[in-house]
């Protein structure tokens, strides 16, 4: 195979040139001594010889002929772009027309100069390196981002994995405190507590399920669990009913919410019912700058109103609505509704 040397060094930019004409040759090595780089340029004057130095070496630059005998430049183009895609390939030729070249532009070609304009190859070659650079720093970049994607899945997969684990072992000796407590007033306080790990258990999952540990979805949430609590109780008959507006909140928010609902609606259950029948009606709406959630049925008596009112008049509310900013109101005047809370709801980040 013909070769020609110019400057080696260390620093060498090597150049396969695909070329027949031996005079074509040297005035394309000519041109290139614009570049103002150090070259090493191996010619090919075949198919064979260039199929050969394709398999053989790498090259920063592949310039070709686009008529060589026995071959043709868009083949020349589709074998270099099968040994490697990102190599710059410029088209040098004389007889390339307007029409072909933008074929070979969708074929995959960089870039190509005609060989009557040979003084434009220095710039189109350093033009050509310069987006190929570009474009591996780009795909560098990207695949860094994968990896440190697919690390922070993994820590989240042993994340998930380690806080489910914790919760269950909680609730599993709760369970057990619950079967050995000695009186019903001890038994109450710890079936309220292993309702609030439930609850806090669901949250995770919900979220790190349905929204990638980012965003928390308060209407699937509050569904569930309704529907899981009026299910639980054998002695009353309350069928949930909803009319939700959808609300997703950040993270961050998930357990004060989750625990939020969770005691209002075991309360609800529990001391505004009166052990009869009933709907509970659960409310969500979604307002600029705000949410806002309610808990009704047809009627409560003002009894059951006030067993509600006073027992969730405790530590744990309090604690949550602060942390919420949230308003708790129990309203006296209205029957059918037995409390409601509103909250600021700061619009999470788009998904991306």
């Amino acid at each position: 195979m013909p070769t020609t040397r110019v400057s080696p060094s260390e620093h060498t930019l090597r150049i396969l040139l695909l070329e027949d004409s031996a005079l074509d040759a040297e005035l394309v090595i000519e041109a290139l001594s614009g570049i103002e780089r150090r070259t090493d340029i191996t010619r090919a004057v075949s198919a064979a010889e260039f199929r050969e130095a394709l398999v053989g070496d790498e090259w920063d630059v592949i310039l070709a002929d686009y008529v060589v005998p026995g071959f043709d430049g868009l083949s020349a183009l589709s074998l270099a772009r099968q040994r490697s895609a990102d190599t710059p390939f410029i088209f040098v030729s004389g007889t390339l027309g307007e029409e072909i070249a933008v074929e070979a532009m969708k074929h995959g070609a960089t870039d190509y100069v005609i060989k009557q304009r040979l003084e434009r190859l220095p710039a189109t070659v350093l033009r050509a390196l310069a987006e190929a650079y570009e474009r591996r720093q780009r795909r560098q970049a990207q695949a860094a981002l994968h990896r440190l994607l697919e690390e922070r899945t993994a820590l989240l997969h042993e994340l998930d994995h380690r806080v489910k684990n914790n919760l269950q072992l909680l609730l599993s000796l709760v369970s057990i405190e619950v079967r050995e407590a000695e009186t019903e007033e001890v038994r109450s306080t710890l079936c309220r507590t292993k309702a609030r790990l439930q609850a806090l258990g669901t949250a995770h999952r919900d979220l790190y399920d349905g929204k990638g540990m980012r965003l928390f979805d308060v209407t699937t949430f509050a569904r569930n669990l309704c529907e899981e609590l009026t299910s639980t109780d054998e002695t009353m008959d309350i069928r949930p009913e909803f009319d939700l507006d959808p609300v997703e909140v950040e993270a961050a928010k998930a357990a004060p919410i989750a625990l939020l609902f969770n005691e209002l609606v075991v309360n609800a259950l529990a001391h505004a019912y009166d052990h009869r029948k009933g709907k509970l009606k659960l409310e969500i709406r979604k307002h600029p700058g705000q949410l806002t959630f309610a808990i009704a049925d047809d009627a409560f008596s003002p009894r059951e109103k006030s067993a509600a009112r006073m027992s969730s008049a405790g530590t744990i509310l309090r604690a949550l609505g602060r942390q919420l900013e949230a308003v708790v109101t129990w309203p006296e005047k209205d029957p059918k509704i037995l409390v409601s809370v509103a909250m600021p709801l700061d619009e999470p980040a788009p998904r991306p």
